[in-house]
């Protein structure tokens, strides 16, 4: 995956995947005023770059079972 252009999206590129702090560095860029101003005006190669990081960064989390779901 090429490195995008925009400030942000270079703030979420050198993010350390490995690292234990790295879901709580994601959320910060996320809420960041640079990535807010960002994000309404991407397009072409940077929207389709952060659709494919944020794709691979996802949690996957286990939904609790319910009681009404056989086990």
């Amino acid at each position: 995956m090429s490195s995008p252009g925009p400030p942000a999206l270079e703030q979420l590129h050198h993010l350390d995947k490995s690292s234990s702090e790295f879901h709580e560095q994601l959320r910060n860029v996320l809420y960041g005023e640079e990535y807010k101003e960002c994000v309404p005006n991407l397009q072409g190669d940077g929207l389709v770059w952060l659709v494919d990081y944020l794709d691979t960064v996802r949690r996957h989390t286990a939904l609790p079972r319910s009681s009404l779901m056989p086990a």
